[in-house]
């Protein structure tokens, strides 16, 4: 169960991870509260709960973007998601420990598996959609260059 967690883990996160340096500046404005509250995890389980409902956020935030200044005001939220991502890995490493039985292991991945595809499934269907405008894509490119540079 851990190793396909962490899996699945690193596939979404690479995109936030590469090159991020962990910046936490809002320049004085409030964060938007979104994605699972991961300062409180505190068990494996709590990792692979935290991971579907961050990815099922990702894929919120992208389904939001249609155009260029939709792309700008969803901003914030990936900046947001960023930051909880960096958490979430953390706390996924702090729980990768060959501590846990392999029934508890198997429990762990036969509950979230289903929701974790899904959710993975929408990010991967926004992605493509946005990908597939130029426009779009620039964008969400140049929104990322901006989280990696803080």
């Amino acid at each position: 169960m851990k190793k396909a967690i962490l899996r699945s883990l690193v596939l979404v996160l690479l995109l936030f991870l590469a090159g991020c340096s962990g910046s936490k500046s809002s320049g004085g404005q409030e964060e938007p509260d979104i994605g699972p509250k991961v300062e409180r995890i505190e068990s494996p389980e709590g990792v692979s709960a935290a991971l579907v409902q961050w990815t099922n956020a990702l894929a919120d935030v992208y389904a939001e973007i249609k155009d260029r200044d939709s792309a700008r005001q969803a901003a914030p939220k990936l900046h947001v998601l960023d930051r909880k991502a960096k958490i979430l890995a953390a706390k996924s490493k702090e729980f990768n420990s060959n501590d846990l039985p392999p029934e508890q292991q198997q429990r762990l991945e036969q509950k979230f598996k289903g929701d974790f595809e899904k959710a993975r499934q929408r990010v991967d269907t926004e992605l493509r959609r946005i990908n597939a405008d130029s426009e779009l894509s620039k964008v969400l490119k140049e929104i990322e260059r901006e989280i990696y540079s803080k």
